[in-house]
């Protein structure tokens, strides 16, 4: 169960969907008789059960209970095939990358593009990165503010990345990378941004430790990380308590310490 939760929320919602499936079949191939609509209530019944065994949200609960009514509904439906094709690769290019880094798709207001600028060090050839990107807003507005530094982008979702690549085209002093943020080194950067989601701020934290060099800065919108306190929280527009959350980093023979 603990490999469990590492997974990714969707990929425990599947298996506990499959799973499930596997259950309804072995008892109709025990000979058990039910209506149609009885069998999808124990799939869905099924699935459930199995979705808060995997620790999944409320939210992916009530997905669980509503999907196996949602495909008995629009089974006998006159839906051309290719219309489920096109949804999942649309769904795919613009959500996929959020498998492999566990991210789903959040946009910075522009008062939180300009409040990181003010974090950026002064003098030419600052360098920044903005681990999960999405469409590249960050990255963009800071090229353009400040042509003498390095500004770079990663993003694992391909529809997000290309939106991304071409808004960033202009600024030769911008990149945007299509990949894993995971295995991106950090030790080059003077500023790390991240707006990512609460299930893998332990590891980012974990990850800075590691590689981010002293007298750098750790910026996280909106989310914390566990047990760890930032030096400044910095208000921003956008929705209710979004926020810069800052580390300084800093080294010491014993590990890490916070600057004061």
């Amino acid at each position: 169960m603990s490999l469990l939760r590492r997974w990714p929320p969707i990929l425990r919602a599947l298996l506990a969907q499959a799973l499930a499936f596997a259950a309804v079949v072995a008892l109709a191939r025990l000979g058990l008789r039910f209506p149609g609509l009885v069998w999808v209530l124990l799939q869905a019944v099924l699935a459930v059960y199995l979705a808060r065994g995997f620790e999944l949200n409320p939210r992916w609960i009530l997905i669980q209970a509503a999907l196996p009514f949602l495909v008995w509904l629009l089974w006998g439906a006159p839906v051309p095939p290719w219309i489920y094709l096109a949804l999942f690769l649309a769904l795919a290019l613009v959500f996929g990358g959020g498998l492999l880094t566990r991210v789903p798709l959040y946009h910075a207001s522009r008062d939180a593009w300009a409040k990181l600028e003010a974090l950026l060090p002064e003098g030419p050839g600052q360098r920044f990165v903005d681990l999960g990107c999405g469409f590249g807003g960050p990255v963009a507005h800071l090229a353009k503010a400040h042509p003498e530094g390095f500004f770079l982008g990663v993003e694992a979702s391909p529809f997000s990345w290309f939106v991304a690549w071409l808004r960033c085209l202009p600024r030769p002093n911008a990149t945007i990378r299509l990949g894993n943020l995971w295995r991106v080194d950090l030790s080059g950067f003077d500023l790390v941004y991240a707006f990512l989601s609460p299930v893998p701020m332990s590891t980012l934290w974990a990850k800075a430790v590691r590689e981010m060099k002293p007298g750098s800065r750790l910026v996280s919108h909106s989310f914390e990380i566990p047990g760890t306190a930032p030096q400044r929280v910095i208000p921003v527009a956008g929705r209710d308590g979004a926020r810069l959350l800052v580390w300084e980093m800093e080294r010491s023979a014993e590990g890490y310490q916070p600057s004061k």
